[in-house]
């Protein structure tokens, strides 16, 4: 079978699946029902898998057929994205880009930059979604993640934007009443805010001569967004451990103070993630470049 035809195939499977109808499919591929069944069932016997359980009244996706559907769709699109740049001048990035960015981050310093990725490529339609949880890519819907630390899945590809440097501080009221910690064992005699989100978020680790002296510690106050323990810190609450493109204007104006300043705290990747490096749309590899471009020279550091 001619490449041509296996294309044909997954085309009309997903626009099956998508008007979960093959009568609507049909009238939307301008075929007969039966042509649809035909392409529907060479495709299973080819593939040598049940894609799609009918009956009489209603038709269920199988759980191969979810995975061949998103692989399927994603070569359809990228296909069709490749056909329209060899009709225009130059390639037109174009279509809906689901985005999914942490909710501080996304606030403090992607927000200003969307208008001038949307005025730069106008036939993109932005869908941000700001939330610090991990989100599922492929089962989400998403085509590209901004996310901040280690990360956790090995299947996903990544894009260095930036680096942050994580921060021990407290305001110098809190300092003021309860004094300075000299290591970090001092750490169990304060109050702790802790942002919730962190990985092992309870295990703070610092380095002094290349020596891990990490300590486990119960916080007075957790919370799940950076900016509220931000101002919870502002207000004398604590000390809290937190990213200088959250906290590094209060350090550099003296609204907070450094702690633990002889310890070094490991600084954290900013990272574009996306499910795969073939077939990527245009437009995802386009908002890629853009956020590189935009991000690599940022400074956030106060030190």
């Amino acid at each position: 079978m001619d490449r041509s035809n296996k294309l044909l195939e997954m085309m009309v499977f997903v626009t099956v699946v998508d008007c979960n109808s093959f009568v609507d499919a049909a009238v939307k591929l301008k075929m007969s029902k039966q042509a649809v069944s035909r392409y529907l069932q060479a495709l299973e016997d080819r593939l040598q898998v049940r894609l799609l359980q009918r009956t009489t009244r209603k038709m269920v996706i199988t759980l191969e057929g979810q995975t061949f559907y998103l692989q399927a769709k994603a070569i359809i699109n990228a296909t069709a994205e490749a056909e329209n740049s060899l009709t225009l001048d130059h390639a037109s990035p174009q279509g809906i880009l689901r985005v999914n960015v942490p909710v501080s981050f996304g606030i403090l310093h992607l927000a200003p930059l969307w208008q001038k990725f949307i005025d730069k490529y106008p036939k993109i339609e932005l869908d941000i979604t700001l939330s610090d949880r991990v989100v599922d890519l492929l089962e989400e819907g998403y085509d590209l993640a901004v996310r901040i630390g280690r990360l956790e899945n090995s299947s996903l590809i990544s894009r260095k934007l930036a680096t942050t440097q994580i921060i021990v501080a407290a305001s110098p009221d809190y300092i003021a009443k309860y004094g300075m910690p000299n290591d970090p064992d001092d750490l169990f005699n304060h109050k702790i805010v802790m942002y919730s989100q962190w990985a092992k978020k309870e295990q703070w680790h610092f380095y002094k001569d290349n020596i891990d002296l990490s300590v486990n510690l119960k916080a007075n106050i957790y919370c799940n967004n950076g900016d509220t323990c931000r101002q919870i810190m502002l207000q004398g609450g604590g000390i809290s451990l937190q990213p200088d493109f959250i906290i590094g204007q209060d350090i550099k104006i003296g609204r907070l103070v450094r702690v633990l300043l002889d310890y070094k705290v490991e600084d954290l990747n900013i990272y574009a993630v996306y499910p795969s490096r073939k077939l990527l749309p245009l437009r995802t590899r386009c908002l890629i470049d853009f956020l590189i471009s935009e991000l690599k020279d940022y400074q956030w550091s106060v030190s």
